[in-house]
């Protein structure tokens, strides 16, 4: 990505509403998934400090990520809230597939329930809303990105890594 790419809004001021609006659905979708996180934080803590502490960076970054990206929207920023959400939802399949990979619960799945399943739902929507704030060049790497992450998560499950 070019200076003059990382520096141009990832939303132009000029654009029709609905395009106009994605930087406030962004931050609504990864403020509701950090107060998801904000919500279990205490729970894991009683698990393991690392999963409490896991939880809670999440809650953090996802409400700090909010606020910058209405603030300023930039090609940039979303690329990295693409690659933190997709991030945080690998670490959910394979929490819900193979069980944590570190600390007392190392190798026992959890069992998905449907706080965790909406959650995932808004962190998946808000990677879409992402991408659609993307301009041409920098959207075609992003999907590009999002490609590669799917095709690794098959090749997991295809080849067992994942059960």
């Amino acid at each position: 990505m070019g200076t003059a790419a990382a520096r141009r809004p990832a939303v132009d001021v000029g654009a029709p509403a609905q395009i106009a609006l994605l930087p406030a659905t962004a931050a609504a979708l990864s403020l509701s998934s950090a107060i998801a996180h904000l919500g279990v934080t205490s729970v894991h803590f009683r698990e393991w400090w690392a999963y409490g502490a896991f939880f809670l960076g999440c809650a953090a970054a996802q409400a700090l990520f909010a606020a910058l990206i209405l603030w300023r929207p930039r090609d940039w920023l979303a690329v990295l809230g693409i690659v933190g959400n997709l991030a945080v939802i690998a670490m959910y399949v394979y929490s819900r597939t193979n069980g944590p990979p570190v600390g007392p619960h190392e190798g026992v799945p959890e069992a998905p329930g449907l706080y965790d399943l909406v959650t995932t739902a808004g962190e998946l929507a808000l990677v879409v809303v992402l991408l659609r704030m993307l301009g041409a060049r920098t959207g075609r790497w992003a999907m590009r990105l999002v490609l590669v992450f799917a095709t690794a998560l098959w090749t997991a499950k295809a080849t067992g890594f994942l059960a």
